[in-house]
């Protein structure tokens, strides 16, 4: 039989030894939320019209800087957009694919420029019925002089150099003007044809089926060497996760501050 002071020693044990355990608990949750933490994949959205490269550019630096970043996901669902956003951004990836992988998914719609920068991707995913290819480039001007003429309507310019009212609708452009415009869209369509053949190793028969501007399901794309399988967001996920080794990790994206990235890897 145990004494009362016995008895007494062994709830304080007891207590003790669950305190202990509840530290313990607590010091391997907190010590796996930090795990997780630290092993983030950044999904980086490019959706519709690109027309500027500000918001995406920004969000692949913090990305590439950020030591918790493990590797970056272009989410594209985009027909393309500017030449300049469209360059710049696929510039930034080729930068990042250097340091972390890269993997990008092709939804809906990932054509012109929008392919053009998942080319830089370490790994690319399509849909089946993904829309892409249509690699080129394009500039219009439209010339609504004689439109303005029947209307009665004058305009009149002040401007301080002859190329100043370049592209505007009351004129058309200048032989000077054209063979210039003609000369860069051609320029910028050779950089756009070396740099994608460069990226995924393409044979010339697939160079020459491209460079026509047409479209192709995400099967084609495979079979031409633009993508390498067919696969979602869930894959792109798996893909990252086999390129960097990591086990447990959670997924964040360029508006989520410090605070909300922890708290998702706490819970």
């Amino acid at each position: 039989m145990w004494n009362k002071g016995e008895r007494r020693m062994s709830q304080e044990n007891k207590k003790n030894l669950a305190i202990i355990l509840v530290l313990v608990f607590l010091a391997g949750w907190f010590s796996f939320t930090y795990y997780i933490y630290t092993n983030q994949i950044l999904i980086v959205p490019i959706e519709g019209e690109i027309v500027d490269f500000k918001a995406t550019t920004t969000a692949l630096h913090e990305g590439m800087v950020d030591r918790n970043v493990k590797a970056i996901i272009l989410d594209l669902n985009t027909p393309g957009g500017y030449v300049d956003s469209c360059m710049e951004i696929a510039a930034y990836v080729a930068t990042v694919a250097k340091i972390k992988p890269v993997i990008a998914i092709m939804e809906d719609m990932c054509a012109s420029g929008g392919y053009y920068i998942a080319s830089f991707a370490s790994y690319i995913l399509t849909h089946r019925n993904t829309i892409t290819g249509s690699i080129g480039v394009i500039a219009v001007w439209v010339d609504m002089s004689q439109y303005y003429k029947n209307q009665g309507i004058n305009i009149t310019i002040w401007l301080t150099g002859s190329e100043k009212d370049m592209g505007a609708d009351w004129r058309g452009p200048t032989q000077k003007e054209y063979e210039s415009i003609n000369a860069s869209v051609h320029s910028i369509f050779q950089t756009l044809l070396v740099d994608i053949q460069k990226n995924r190793e393409l044979s010339q028969n697939a160079i020459d089926e491209i460079k026509s501007g047409a479209t192709f399901s995400g099967e084609k794309a495979i079979e031409l060497g633009l993508a390498d399988r067919i696969g979602d967001i869930v894959d792109a996920k798996e893909e990252a996760i086999k390129r960097t080794g990591i086990w447990k990790f959670i997924i964040v994206f360029p508006e989520m501050d410090e605070k909300n990235k922890f708290l998702r890897a706490l819970f």
